[in-house]
């Protein structure tokens, strides 16, 4: 069992009210439920706005960050919670601290960090697991990460892309009901967040997801770390950010700060294939999880995909698969 199935089989069965909180520019401890800490602390530093950081579905997720003060200002809805141990987060000028079982929803624009070490809790086991699920376009991305206390880097355990229109909609529902905060909020946010819940629990069962994920790889803004990251890893990355764009050799070496000739030399060395035949392969295996996971047509998918035109997207499908993408979909849907 993953340990995503094991989290959201501990939700379903929990009897103990969910406990969340909102993090906003102003707070004050009439909002904080019961075993969650609220104390002050500044920002300090300037604010530093990061340019052309794109996220999955080619939207700007990261957009600026303190590296004083260790904050990061992300533009979609996050919610994290904490599976095991406890965290402390500076949301602004305040840090909210909680441990099992605590839920932090965060809107966009919100400069957020984790605080190293945790301040409110001094207990002899100072790491923790987190569940995020953060909104993309039409998607939500679920990933869980190992933290130790000291440590600038969480440990990434699973990352999952859900494509269900329906659950990016219903999570997207949840942030704005409790965000907005209007009459009768706690108990419809409390009834759509069972809802997200058990829907993310079915997607789960049926393994109506990509893994892994978009990668999630923090960044020390102020230390290049691009070394330390497999070149195989970074390019899918890289691959499924920009996939609806036309992708040649030279700006995806560009783009992964290498000549063509070293970008080609380790394409072979790390993959055993040409550029052109890495995408095709990664488009190809996101085609097949489309014509079974959604309803797109087929020129849908291959405009998704960064094809030019449907026919010669079919034509490679056929080529690759030995049969056309309808007749893939109506044979795995059987």
């Amino acid at each position: 069992m993953s340990l995503l199935s094991e989290f959201l089989r501990s939700k379903l069965n929990s009897n103990v009210p969910q406990r969340y909180v909102v993090a906003r520019p102003k707070m004050s401890l009439e909002q904080i439920p019961d075993g969650v800490r609220l104390t002050q602390r500044k920002m300090i530093g300037p604010r530093i706005i990061v340019k052309n950081r794109r996220d999955y579905g080619n939207v700007r997720g990261f957009k600026a960050h303190w590296p004083e003060t260790g904050l990061q200002e992300w533009e979609n809805y996050r919610m994290v919670c904490v599976i095991k141990g406890h965290i402390d987060f500076q949301i602004g000028n305040y840090v909210i601290s909680g441990d099992r079982g605590f839920c932090l929803i965060v809107p966009p624009g919100t400069p957020i960090g984790r605080v190293q070490p945790p301040e409110s809790f001094h207990v002899a086991d100072n790491s923790c697991d987190l569940f995020t699920a953060m909104l993309h376009p039409h998607a939500v991305q679920c990933f869980l990460t190992h933290s130790e206390a000291g440590e600038n880097r969480a440990e990434f355990l699973e990352n999952y892309l859900f494509k269900n229109h329906r659950l990016a909609q219903l999570f997207h529902f949840l942030m704005e009901e409790v965000i907005e905060a209007e009459s009768y909020h706690e108990r419809i946010g409390a009834d759509l967040l069972s809802a997200f819940w058990l829907t993310l629990a079915r997607d789960t069962e049926a393994e109506r997801y990509i893994n892994p994920g978009p990668v999630g790889r923090p960044i020390d803004w102020q230390n290049d770390e691009r070394g330390n990251v497999d070149f195989k890893t970074e390019l899918l990355h890289y691959i499924q950010i920009h996939l609806n764009q036309v992708l040649t050799v030279d700006r995806v070496a560009r783009a992964m700060y290498l000549s063509r000739a070293q970008f080609t030399r380790r394409m072979r060395q790390e993959t055993g294939k040409s550029f052109i035949e890495f995408l095709t392969d990664d488009r190809m295996e996101e085609a097949k999880v489309l014509l079974r996971d959604s309803d797109w047509t087929v020129r849908t998918i291959a405009g998704f995909l960064g094809f030019q035109s449907s026919s010669y997207f079919q034509e490679i499908f056929r080529r690759i698969h030995g049969k056309s993408p309808s007749k893939y979909r109506t044979e795995i849907r059987k």
